[in-house]
């Protein structure tokens, strides 16, 4: 349990776990939920474990990493979305401003679980989503406070369509190709819009 025992090192480290207890399936959901929302260097586990910090692609992938070590069934699903002043209304006025003009296209990440792996396909699958730290709840976001096994979590976008990613496929890879389709001027304006989304964070959140 090599990515188990990294997230506990570094979590003992920064003081936000304590030594001497095991990492079940809600405390490692908490830890990664909990990193801030914040853009990593790349989507690779050990790096955002390092960096201690993600957005919905590098938590889930380290995530399905570590519920998949405590054998766990896991799906990546990628859900294509949108920004819109409607459904992101704890947004600052300068980014609502931004989708009052036009929503802004994405690609969400977030997991499907099944809690025990050996009850085989008969086992229920839960909707699960470490996007944003509990932190973010004093901004209006909606966060999910814990990792329920029997029942859906909200998920944090409002997705037009779901994608399963398949077990031999790279989700960051899958999630670029998606972004593709998008035209040069949304890709820009997604770009934007994403960077001045992490700076609103950094500036109401900052990291210590």
């Amino acid at each position: 349990m090599t990515l188990i025992r990294d997230l506990k090192t570094a979590a003992i480290k920064r003081a936000l776990f304590p030594a001497g207890a095991s990492l079940d399936a809600p405390a490692v959901f908490a830890l990664v939920r909990d990193m801030p929302y914040r853009r990593a260097s790349s989507h690779e586990p050990a790096v955002t474990i390092e960096e201690w910090r993600g957005t919905c692609s590098g938590k889930h992938i380290l995530l399905q990493s570590l519920f998949e070590e405590l054998r766990m069934g896991t799906m990546m699903i990628l859900a294509p979305h949108e920004f819109t002043a409607l459904n992101s209304p704890w947004l600052s006025p300068s980014l609502l401003t931004m989708l009052h003009e036009a929503p802004v296209r994405d690609v969400h990440n977030f997991l499907r679980v099944q809690p025990l792996a050996q009850l085989g396909p008969q086992a229920e699958w839960v909707t699960v989503d470490a996007t944003w730290p509990l932190a973010v709840r004093k901004l209006g976001i909606p966060v999910n406070e814990i990792l329920d096994l029997k029942n859906d979590m909200g998920i944090a976008a409002d997705p037009d369509e779901v994608f399963h990613v398949p077990p031999d496929t790279d989700p960051s890879e899958l999630k670029e190709r998606i972004l593709q389709d998008l035209s040069p001027g949304e890709l820009t304006r997604r770009e934007e819009f994403l960077a001045k989304f992490m700076d609103w964070l950094g500036e109401a959140l900052p990291v210590t």
